[in-house]
């Protein structure tokens, strides 16, 4: 009985059928846009409508042409400058003062992390007081100012404190000029 369907008509059906079943799902899923580009098809020329449309931007009047909605930001964010952006050391509940603050953020906690890199390393390999000295030199010299930094006293308490050997203060007197 196929045998009896030429492919021409096959084929005409199919198409036919195709444009019956998209236009079918046009006219479900995209209904509200269908309805809208009609519309707007019958007041104008049709060549005008679609140039309009395709050159307009959609944008939403209400809520309900945009799903999501729009977003907001969570509470307690702003956007601020970069001038204004800024970093807490710590809670002034606490009790951590303002000078406390910046020796945290300044050139004496850099100086005490890198001695204790230089005891890290020291403890690794069974290093010596000699050792110490070459490696704290390094230190000064790309912390050249720190002999003259008013807290260099903590600096020294440090070393004396963590160091595995005994150290003197005109050794370290004499490390930091």
């Amino acid at each position: 009985m196929l045998q009896q369907f030429p492919w021409t008509s096959f084929l005409i059906f199919f198409a036919v059928l195709s444009a019956l079943w998209y236009l079918g799902l046009l006219l479900t899923v995209y209904r509200k846009d269908a309805i809208a580009f009609l519309s707007d098809a019958s007041s104008k020329s049709s060549i005008d409508s679609v140039s309009d449309i395709l050159s307009s931007e959609k944008q939403p009047d209400s809520l309900e042409q945009d799903i999501m909605g729009k977003s907001r930001m969570p509470e307690g964010l702003e956007v601020v400058s970069m001038g204004a952006l800024s970093f807490s050391v710590g809670d002034d509940s606490l009790g951590i003062d303002d000078n406390h603050k910046s020796d945290q953020l300044g050139l004496v906690a850099d100086v005490i992390q890198e001695l204790k890199e230089i005891f890290g390393i020291l403890e690794k390999e069974d290093g010596t007081k000699q050792d110490f000295f070459a490696l704290a030199a390094m230190i000064s010299e790309k912390y050249g100012r720190i002999g003259s930094n008013p807290n260099i006293g903590r600096i020294n308490e440090f070393i004396r404190d963590h160091a595995p050997f005994a150290v003197t203060l005109e050794e370290l007197e004499y490390m930091w000029d």
